[in-house]
């Protein structure tokens, strides 16, 4: 490694190299002088460059492998067609959190209150209280209610998880959830109360549905499917339609919620891709997940002081 520093944003070029490979992209890096670091991942070594030095880095040790064409060439993960979404559980830990806020908020008798205090009241959201398009994402009427959100949460979230990265993931769920029940309070005018992850979850299929429209380099897309982009958001509506379809037989069911958080999340999903045309590097994802907790933490810390 030479000159690379903690605050620069680093971007990943090849990942499970060997250690006869990184020593070989080593020499041509440093011979070029250009900046760089290797970190353990996978089952070797994944090089890391400057963001700004990554086209040159490319360049340069592609030219070294074409002109030694014995060695073992490792593309890079820029040009790989279809590089490894990202592993994550925090789908499921998403929902395990929201199993956390139904325990807490249910106890000793204060789940009808604590509905009243944070759920998605529509006149108080309009007279200021936004925190509580966050906070009705957390609140549940029943374990039925629960289970569903839970299920829903875990499969979508991961999925966006998966397409963006987990931080603008998350950040862009929550985001989306609290705009659809903005919009939905905005469209109701009254006393109406909504609350539920449902919204999220809708927010979720949309988001998948948005970042489809202009796909972003490095998140998995074929040639063929980047070049369908207006195509291929159809699925995630779909599955947003089907799941309106079954869900709303339900008379407590709140389809404007679902329905605005759709919108919200397809429309948040479009705006992201058109200004992050490529994944972002994994300093801004975790600083994007800390984000999206502050901003649920937040939120109920407004609730709990004015309790």
């Amino acid at each position: 490694m030479n000159d690379f520093h903690a605050q620069d944003e680093p971007r990943a070029l090849w990942d499970n190299l060997t250690s006869h490979q990184a020593d070989r992209y080593a020499l041509v890096l440093a011979a070029a002088g250009i900046p760089y670091r290797f970190r353990r991942s996978g089952w070797g070594w994944t090089l890391e460059v400057m963001e700004r030095d990554a086209a040159r880095a490319v360049t340069e040790i592609e030219e070294f492998n074409l002109e030694n064409p014995l060695l073992e060439d490792h593309r890079p993960l820029a040009s790989q067609s279809s590089p490894p979404a990202p592993l994550t559980l925090t789908g499921v830990a998403a929902a395990l959190i929201l199993l956390v806020f139904h325990l807490v908020t249910s106890r000793d008798g204060a789940h009808e209150a604590m509905i009243m205090e944070a759920g998605a009241h529509a006149a108080r959201i309009l007279d200021g209280e936004y925190w509580r398009t966050v906070t009705a994402l957390t609140l549940h009427a029943d374990a039925r209610h629960l289970a569903g959100n839970m299920l829903g949460i875990a499969v979508f979230g991961t999925l966006v998880c998966r397409r963006v990265g987990v931080g603008a993931a998350w950040l862009l769920i929550v985001l989306a959830g609290a705009g659809g029940n903005l919009l939905n309070a905005w469209l109701h005018q009254t006393g109406f109360i909504s609350i539920g992850a449902s919204t999220a979850v809708f927010a979720a299929v949309g988001l998948l549905g948005g970042v489809r429209v202009f796909p972003m380099e490095g998140t998995g897309g074929s040639a063929g499917a980047e070049q369908s982009g207006f195509r291929t958001w159809l699925l995630p509506m779909g599955a947003a339609l089907g799941l309106l379809a079954m869900l709303g037989s339900d008379v407590q069911t709140d389809i404007g919620a679902h329905l605005m958080g759709c919108v919200v999340g397809f429309a948040l999903g479009v705006g992201y891709s058109l200004m992050m045309p490529s994944q972002i590097g994994e300093a801004r994802q975790n600083h994007m997940l800390l984000a999206a907790l502050a901003l649920v933490a937040g939120s109920w810390w407004l609730v709990l002081e004015g309790a």
